[in-house]
């Protein structure tokens, strides 16, 4: 049976002084920003936000890795508003894509149960049937 899948966001409020920045070891001219995350993603989550993440097109610029519960970003500091604002969106999209998840997964977990209890009524109204009947 599928799991239902949790939304992981950007843990808020995010304090700048707390953020854990260092150099890039293999870009001179980049930066590694850690950004606390509010919960650690499932591997459901994971494979949602790599989707997302490998379809935008902003990625040539930069990268993103999820390190347990760490968002680590590795870009040059020039323009960093608007790349975290990217990386809320890839967020964003990916908690999008586990709300439809989580539907999909629970209306097929109902149509299961649908079909059990269809299956029982009509197993009753055969053992009703039988039982009513004589042999001859």
């Amino acid at each position: 049976m599928a799991e239902h899948v949790g939304k992981v966001n950007i843990k808020q409020p995010v304090d700048p002084e707390r953020i854990h920045i260092q150099k890039d070891p293999l870009h001179p001219a980049a930066y590694v920003v850690s950004l606390p995350l509010d919960s650690e993603p499932s591997y459901v989550w994971l494979t949602f936000f790599d989707q997302v993440l490998w379809s935008s097109l902003d990625f040539w610029d930069r990268k993103v890795v999820i390190a347990g519960k760490e968002l680590k970003l590795a870009t040059d500091p020039v323009g960093m508003k608007e790349k975290l604002h990217w990386v809320e969106g890839l967020m964003s999209a990916t908690n999008k894509k586990v709300d439809e998840y989580n539907k999909t997964q629970s209306a097929v977990k109902k149509a299961k149960t649908i079909k059990v209890l269809d299956e029982d009524a009509v197993r009753k109204d055969i053992q009703t049937w039988t039982s009513g009947r004589t042999i001859t």
